[in-house]
């Protein structure tokens, strides 16, 4: 089973000793990047870094960024470890994520946006029903709507 927990002392080392294939390196900014953009915007309260856990292990990590204001859930960064893809736990922990979204009081739309060449998250995407929402210099931003309890 597949879980989202915020990143803590029991799995901060774990994520970051994560990596992807020298191929999908100029994908995914490095684990370490993510951690300290997540410290960097700690006092906004919207960014939430995530360590993807199947069973017991730490598989990979996802970076959140709530936008109330836009109501808008992103899934800002989103890896699994190399030696854990091919599993179905990208997929799962998608999953997850588009609950998450649903379940916010408040935002109503998930984005994802990818480096352009990204095949794997492409094809992530499509299969889950996101629609290309915008297209900018080096990336694809896809969308997938998340009528989630709106109060």
């Amino acid at each position: 089973m597949i879980v989202l927990k915020p990143v803590d002392e029991s799995s901060y080392q774990a994520v970051l000793d994560l990596t992807v294939a020298e191929e999908d390196k100029g994908f995914v900014a490095p684990n370490v990047r993510s951690l300290a953009d997540a410290w960097l915007y700690r006092e906004n309260g919207d960014v939430f870094p995530y360590a993807i856990w199947a069973d017991e292990q730490v598989v990979g990590f996802a970076l959140i960024d709530i936008d109330e204001d836009i109501q808008q859930y992103m899934l800002w960064r989103f890896m699994i470890g190399q030696e854990f893809q091919g599993k179905g736990y990208g997929q799962a922990a998608l999953e997850v994520v588009i609950a998450m979204a649903q379940s916010h009081p408040v935002c109503n739309h998930l984005i994802v946006a990818y480096v352009k060449g990204n095949q794997k998250m492409a094809h992530l995407l499509e299969k889950n029903d996101f629609v290309l929402d915008s297209e900018e210099e080096r990336e694809l931003v896809f969308r997938l709507e998340t009528p989630g309890v709106q109060l």
